[in-house]
């Protein structure tokens, strides 16, 4: 695993060749999730790491498009 990007809540990697973003997705608790991101994605979290908030954004609106709820809750 080849680290990208990290901090307290958000790490971005490159592992066999594929980029993931790894991220804390809950509401009420800390609940971390991984999902795949694209070559450009991680590119420009490479070249720029304010740009982790954008790319997980994006991310998070393609989820939710394809009918993915990118968020984690304890409540039922």
């Amino acid at each position: 695993m080849e680290t990208i990007y990290s901090d307290d809540s958000v790490s971005a990697f490159k592992q066999d060749g594929k980029y993931f973003i790894r991220y804390d997705a809950g509401a009420h608790q800390v609940e971390m999730r991984e999902d795949e991101i694209s070559e450009a994605d991680a590119t420009q979290i490479q070249d720029d790491p304010t740009k982790i908030e954008d790319v997980l954004r994006a991310l998070q609106r393609r989820l939710k498009a394809s009918g993915v709820n990118p968020y984690k809750s304890n409540c039922a």
